[in-house]
C-alpha cells in the first residue's frame, strides 16, 4: 500500500518552470479522489449569467476590475478574450470573484454582443441583483442560465502550458476555439500553468465537443479533484473562500492573477484599490496551508493526504501562534479539503517574508494553531503551516518599493540642485 503523496515538483520550482505536481498512486477514499497530471472537471459549483445588448461592454467596463478595452489600442476596440476579474462594493472590497466570456457573433453586430459572467453558483441571484441595479437606462439584457443550458468546466495539462499566459489578454480570437464553435473559454492566469476554462453549450460530457487530444487531454475527473489542486495551488475561488464584501483584491491575490487592470477608467471600488496599489503594503494574502496533528510538515509545499482524519476548523476561524500567552492574530482559515486548505495569512508572522524594513515577526521553527469549540464536542484544536508558492514569492518580492533614500541624501541633492541652477543664471548674465 502506497502512501498518498501529491506534491510540488521542487526541481522546476527551484528552475522557475511552470508549477507542476507529481501524482502517484495512493489508497482512495469516500471523500477524495487523486489529481492526475491531464483531466478536466465539470465545474457544478459555478453559475452563469448572459448580459446582451448594444453597451454590454460599456456597462461591465464600469463595474469590474479587468479592462473591457483591448490594452494599448488607440482605438479603443473591445476586447474579444475571456478574462479572470471581480465586482467589488463601493468600499473596494470584493462582491464576487468571477471570469468574463465574450460569446462569438457571427454577424459581427454590436446590438447583439453577449458575455457570459461565470460565478459562484450560489451567488448568481446576488449578482444579478447588483448588476440591475447599476443598469438604470443601459441597452442591454440580464439574465441567469438554467441549469445545463451551459456547462463550465476547468482543463489542465501539466508540464505543457506557459508560465504566465498572455495571449488570452490581447489575442485576436476570444478562445483558443474556433470563432464559429459553440465551445468558448480562455487560459486561467490565476497560477502558471493552472490549466483553461472552457464553456460548452448543453450538459454533454467536454469530450462531445472536444474530441482532438491536442485541444483537452486525459479524463473527466471528480469536482473534488480539482478542488485540491486549486488548493495546493493556493487558488481561492467563491464567496466560502473570497468572503463577500470583506475580502480585499490584492489580499485575496487578484493582481498576481492578472484580474486587475491598475490603467484603466474608472469603476465601482476603484479608488481603495488603486490607492492600496500604489502607496500601500499588502500585508496578508491568501496562501495554501498543510493541516496536522503530530510532527509539523517538512517538505518545502503542501502534500495531500486522504487518509489523514483531522477535525476541521469552521471557516473565518482565527490563527494563532502555538505556544505562550495568546496574541495577534496570524490569519483566518477559509477552506479545505483533508489535510490541505486555503488560509489568509499575515506574511510576516507566518512566512520568511520581510515586507519592510523592519523585518519579519517569523521565526523558523514556529508553530500555529486554530482552536475552536464544536457544538457538541468538547474545545478541539489543529496545527496548520503556510507555505509560498515560488510563482507568489516572485510576485512579492518584485512588488516590493526600494526604500527612499534618507533625508540628508535628498538635501544634499538639492543643494546641488540649486547650486547648478545659480551658476547656470551667473553664466547667462555674463554673456
Amino acid at each position: 500500500m502506497m502512501r498518498s503523496r501529491i506534491s510540488v515538483c521542487s526541481r522546476c520550482l527551484a528552475r522557475s518552470r511552470p508549477f507542476s505536481t507529481t501524482a502517484t498512486q495512493f489508497e482512495q477514499s469516500q471523500n477524495a479522489s487523486p489529481v492526475p497530471s491531464t483531466g478536466y472537471a465539470r465545474l457544478t459549483n459555478r453559475g452563469l449569467i448572459s448580459i446582451t445588448g448594444a453597451d454590454s461592454a460599456t456597462f461591465l467596463q464600469g463595474l469590474i476590475t479587468q479592462n473591457m478595452l483591448v490594452t494599448n489600442d488607440p482605438s479603443k476596440s473591445i476586447r474579444r478574450t475571456g478574462s479572470y476579474t471581480a465586482f467589488l462594493n463601493s468600499q473596494g472590497r470584493i462582491l464576487n470573484d468571477a471570469f468574463v466570456y465574450p460569446v462569438p457573433n457571427a454577424e459581427g453586430s454590436d446590438l447583439e454582443r453577449e458575455w457570459l459572467v461565470e460565478v459562484d453558483k450560489n451567488e448568481v441571484p446576488s449578482l444579478l441583483k447588483h448588476l440591475k441595479k447599476h443598469k438604470l437606462r443601459a441597452k442591454l439584457k440580464l439574465r441567469a442560465l438554467e441549469d445545463g443550458e451551459r456547462t463550465v468546466w476547468s482543463s489542465w495539462k501539466n508540464h505543457a502550458e506557459p508560465r504566465w499566459a498572455a495571449y488570452n489578454l490581447e489575442s485576436e480570437t476570444a478562445s483558443p476555439f474556433s470563432q464559429s464553435s459553440d465551445v468558448i473559454g480562455c487560459i486561467d492566469t490565476r497560477a502558471p500553468g493552472f490549466g483553461s476554462r472552457i464553456v460548452t453549450p448543453g450538459p454533454e460530457e467536454l469530450r462531445t465537443y472536444l474530441p482532438d487530444e491536442t485541444q483537452i487531454s486525459g479524463n473527466e475527473v471528480e469536482l473534488n479533484a480539482y478542488t485540491i489542486r486549486r488548493m495546493l495551488h493556493g487558488v481561492p475561488e467563491g464567496q466560502t473562500e473570497i468572503i463577500r464584501e470583506a475580502a480585499l483584491p490584492m489580499e485575496s491575490n487578484m493582481d498576481m492573477a492578472r484580474a486587475i487592470d491598475f490603467r484603466k477608467g474608472c469603476y465601482v471600488g476603484q479608488e481603495l484599490t488603486i490607492r492600496t496599489h500604489h502607496t500601500g503594503v499588502v500585508r496578508k494574502r491568501i496562501l495554501p496551508v498543510q493541516l496536522y496533528t503530530g510532527d509539523a510538515p517538512t517538505s518545502d509545499t503542501p502534500i495531500y493526504d486522504p487518509s489523514a482524519e483531522l477535525a476541521f476548523p469552521p471557516a473565518g476561524s482565527n490563527i494563532n501562534k502555538a505556544g505562550g500567552r495568546r496574541g495577534r492574530s496570524a490569519g483566518k482559515f477559509l477552506n479545505g479539503v483533508g489535510n490541505i486548505g486555503l488560509a489568509l495569512c499575515r506574511l510576516e508572522m507566518m512566512t520568511d517574508i520581510a515586507l519592510t524594513g523592519e523585518g519579519t515577526q517569523f521565526t523558523p521553527g514556529s508553530e500555529f494553531k486554530v482552536s475552536w469549540v464544536p457544538e457538541t464536542e468538547q474545545p478541539a484544536e489543529v496545527k496548520l503551516q503556510a507555505f509560498v508558492p515560488a510563482w507568489t514569492r516572485q510576485f512579492i518580492m518584485g512588488s516590493i518599493r526600494k526604500p527612499t533614500p534618507p533625508v540628508d541624501t535628498i538635501s544634499e541633492r538639492a543643494r546641488q540642485f540649486v547650486e547648478e541652477l545659480e551658476e547656470e543664471e551667473a553664466s547667462q548674465r555674463r554673456e
